[in-house]
């Protein structure tokens, strides 16, 4: 009789993961419904009543036209945040981007600005003044600018772009008792400051520097809104002026689904459970979105 030893194993069947019934991957530009790739227009509607502005893969800003998706970019670097989903905001200052009108008052001296500089936005629409130019104050060698607010009230966040021909120490924010020190470099820098108005001397922006030095600031881009946070740059005129908000919504998938979305510093939302139907949309911690996927 001859004995026969089996040694095989068996083991389960390896099943694949069900693909996600939706994959909005917007870091990689990768859209896919039940695995397939498909149009980011065919699961995602979009619209914005309005321009508004996003940065680009090449570092700079730049302004997307009415219902058009911004995939949004670091100034400077290009580095990609996030598909950017933002709320209506209003830029409550008129002459966002020049300093010489009568919206802005001096602090203690009104600097002499000149414009035709080089901006963010690689256009020639920042101005300037020159440290030693301006004088007044208790400072002797002070200069600066302030807009003077009487309806504004609760918080609220004031923005400006700044960059120096040399590193420069200035004051910024709403107020003399509202605002803190700043140090403005040769390179672009956003500054915002938070607080709540109004304030003891009926300000809503000041920026000032008291430094005697044959310095120049760059200047662009100054913006007071509603809230906590600085959005994304809203150009005003003679008037303070709107960017509507983004409406997003996803189209053609409806039933029941386990929610992730990432965002741009890489936390993320777990939504368990949620009814999904036409035109929805999650409420975001984070504008600034890298992934959404629907199990």
């Amino acid at each position: 009789m001859k004995l026969l030893t089996d040694l095989s194993v068996t083991a389960r069947r390896h099943r694949p993961a069900a693909a996600p019934a939706l994959l909005l991957d917007f870091a990689r530009q990768a859209y896919r419904a039940a695995g397939v790739p498909v149009p980011l227009s065919s699961v995602l509607i979009f619209s914005r009543a309005s321009a508004a502005v996003r940065g680009t893969a090449g570092g700079l800003l730049e302004t997307a036209g009415p219902d058009v998706l911004r995939l949004d970019h670091a100034f400077g670097s290009g580095a990609f945040r996030g598909a950017l989903f933002e709320p209506a905001a209003t830029n409550l200052l008129s002459h966002s981007g020049d300093f010489t009108q009568s919206a802005w008052s001096g602090y203690a001296a009104k600097p002499a600005f000149t414009g035709g500089q080089g901006a963010p936005d690689g256009s020639l629409t920042a101005m300037t003044w020159n440290c030693s130019a301006t004088t007044g104050g208790a400072g002797g060698q002070r200069g600066g600018i302030l807009v003077v607010g009487g309806s504004v009230s609760g918080v609220a966040t004031a923005s400006v772009w700044l960059r120096a021909s040399a590193p420069l120490g200035m004051r910024f924010g709403h107020s003399d008792g509202t605002s803190k020190a700043i140090t403005v470099t040769p390179e672009w820098q956003r500054f915002s400051y938070t607080d709540v108005l109004p304030n003891t001397q009926n300000r809503i922006f000041m920026l000032y520097e008291d430094v005697n030095a044959d310095t120049d600031v760059f200047i662009w881009g100054a913006q007071v809104e509603a809230g906590g946070s600085a959005s994304s740059c809203i150009a005003t005129g003679a008037s303070p002026a709107a960017r509507s908000a983004d409406q997003p919504g996803l189209t053609g998938i409806s039933g029941t689904f386990d929610v992730t979305i990432t965002y741009d510093d890489d936390s993320q939302d777990a939504l368990a459970g949620e009814t999904v139907s036409e035109s929805w949309w999650p409420a975001l911690s984070r504008p600034w979105v890298k992934k959404i996927t629907l199990v």
